[in-house]
């Protein structure tokens, strides 16, 4: 079966999105920011994502519109990056990261309704990684044009103008995303009942660059101080089985983001790389984790879901360790290794994560236990950026990389725990 035609506009979207994806903490360094500086600017777009994620969530259930909605959020990260060569001071740039976060947030959430509304299922893990394949194919692009385009620029005109100009970029690639979009998406006909979040199962993929930016969250109870409570007590619909997985990835996530919050700036301060190899970094973890997707599926059809999740946490455990032995003379070969370990266990971790949330939710409340889960790893990450470049900037980026190392071993055994058998 081939894909739907309205998969390239968000192809065009998250080539825009990997482009900009290094693009912010580059640009806060280059305007004087330390790790811990890059850190908050990270979390604030984490928590722009939760709160964006609320407040569509609420939108989109109330309205069939999906074609402007997704028109509508590409037009706001347009914006957002239109303004970037206007931008000459830390706290505008903190206003444009979380405008940006907050409008990908409404086209993220609607992606997912439109693919899996439209498949039974026992199709839905093979759609979430096909449609993972497309953004993420359109994320590695967008990487390769901000690495090539840096490169190039810089020695031209610098680095100042070398990242504002690719916002400008970042904000074609969005537009594009809106024609193809205004075309391709076709609304539900008339008296059809659009699909609820509550109904349909939200997945997340590679549209994240360890930056959670989307899924639908229903948090409607759970943010209520009582509700929250008794959900950290596994009191609740979702049962103790489910909360131990939120556990675990609210650990995962402080551990993911404590390392690759301040990785550019270690990049750039301790090594000396010029802003070109961060993009090219990311180009080898976002075309391993594209292919990946498919040995992650495998994976998980062979040895279960937990064993994978497993595998990928050892593995990034590894990494972060590697990260933090670094030298700039083994960072040559020894980072873009590294960075495509990073690229196949995040397809490991996400998918095999995501089934295990879908499968162990109560009948009904799956949007609501994936949304949940998002949420809990927005968390993660908002905690993890601040934590990372406050221990970047006090302790050593080492620190940093071996504490996230330490919370991928504390992760492993609570992510193994299994009262109820994923099915």
């Amino acid at each position: 079966m081939s894909a739907p035609r309205w998969y390239w506009a968000f192809v065009l979207a998250n080539a825009a999105m990997g482009a900009a994806s290094p693009l912010l903490p580059l640009y806060a360094y280059f305007l004087g920011a330390t790790a811990g500086g890059v850190g908050m600017l990270t979390a604030v777009g984490s928590v722009m994502n939760v709160v964006a994620s609320l407040i569509w969530g609420r939108v989109l259930d109330s309205t069939p519109r999906r074609r402007l909605f997704v028109s509508l959020a590409f037009l706001g990260v347009a914006l957002a990056y239109l303004v970037l060569p206007l931008v000459t001071g830390l706290p505008q740039l903190f206003l444009v990261n979380g405008w940006a976060a907050f409008s990908w947030m409404a086209g993220a959430s609607v992606s997912f309704l439109l693919v899996l509304s439209r498949f039974p299922r026992d199709q839905w893990e093979k759609e979430i990684a096909r449609f993972n394949v497309y953004c993420g194919v359109g994320w590695t692009l967008g990487l390769v044009v901000g690495a090539g385009w840096t490169s190039l620029v810089v020695r031209w005109l610098g680095e100042g103008w070398a990242l504002q100009s690719l916002g400008l970029i970042v904000a074609a690639l969005s537009l594009s995303a809106i024609v193809v979009a205004l075309r391709e998406i076709r609304e539900p006909q008339a008296g059809s009942q659009a699909a609820s979040l509550r109904d349909v199962v939200v997945s997340m993929g590679n549209f994240l660059y360890e930056r959670f930016r989307t899924g639908p969250i229903h948090l409607y109870e759970a943010i209520r101080p009582s509700q929250l409570v008794r959900f950290m007590q596994g009191r609740t619909a979702f049962g103790p089985d489910l909360v131990l997985v939120y556990y675990s990835a609210l650990l995962a996530f402080i551990g993911f983001a404590m390392v690759f919050a301040p990785f550019p700036v270690f990049v750039r301060q301790a090594l000396g790389w010029p802003s070109a190899l961060v993009f090219a970094l990311s180009v080898a973890h976002h075309g391993v984790s594209v292919v990946a997707f498919g040995w992650a599926r495998r994976a998980v059809a062979r040895w279960g879901h937990r064993p994978a999740a497993a595998l990928a946490l050892l593995g990034r455990a590894g990494m972060f360790v590697g990260f933090a032995l670094a030298t700039p003379v083994t960072a040559r070969w020894l980072l873009p290794v590294l960075w495509g370990v990073a690229g196949a266990t995040w397809a490991f971790f996400q998918l095999s994560v995501t089934a295990i949330v879908s499968r162990l939710s109560p009948h009904g409340l799956h949007g609501q236990a994936l949304g949940t889960y998002n949420a809990v790893a927005g968390l993660g990450h908002v905690l993890g950026a601040l934590a990372g470049g406050f221990v970047a900037d006090f302790i050593g980026f080492r620190a940093a990389f071996l504490f996230g190392a330490m919370l991928m071993v504390v992760t492993l055994p609570i992510l193994l725990v299994e009262g109820r058998p994923v099915k």
